[in-house]
């Protein structure tokens, strides 16, 4: 079992650049809520010019409008795991957060992650799904994951905040 041997935000560092043998660390967190939004594309995109003649001149293109968007045709939340030792990453999107919806997020991780790794450690913030009853049963259920609460007032140690 991984023991801290120094502070909480050194600890967590500690776990970060060595990790216990066997053992694979996952830094989960979800985002939002996050609304539907339209974005310019980036792309320029032709319009078909209709054939001239030499005495007729090129018509004048109009530039591209985007509509206004005022956000208001939905929301949801992202749900995501990173392998920091990697750089793999997974997300799912969710049209709520709940304990729920964080359970069904932790079996999807649950099975990106391989079978043979023999323990896992699971950093998280302290959000209260994170720590509700049905994560508890979870943890039970699943002895090789450990998870690890980050200290407060340190998003920055969770890595997949950035």
């Amino acid at each position: 079992m991984w023991t801290p041997s120094s502070p909480k935000k050194g600890a967590l560092e500690t776990l970060y650049t060595k990790p216990p043998e066997g053992s694979v660390v996952v830094c989960l967190d979800e985002m939002g809520p996050e609304s539907a939004k339209s974005f310019p594309g980036e792309q320029l995109v032709h319009a078909e010019l209709p054939v001239t003649t030499e005495t007729q001149p090129l018509p004048v293109r109009e530039r591209a409008r985007q509509e206004i968007d005022y956000g208001r045709r939905g929301k949801g939340y992202i749900f995501g795991a990173f392998r920091p030792a990697t750089g793999e990453a997974l997300t799912h999107p969710y049209t709520g957060r709940s304990t729920a919806t964080w359970v069904d997020f932790l079996e999807r991780a649950k099975a990106w992650i391989p079978a043979e790794v023999s323990r896992v450690y699971v950093v998280v913030d302290n959000l209260s799904t994170h720590q509700a009853l049905d994560v508890l049963l979870f943890a039970l259920e699943h002895p090789r994951w450990e998870f690890v609460f980050q200290p407060k007032y340190a998003a920055y140690l969770n890595l997949i905040e950035s």
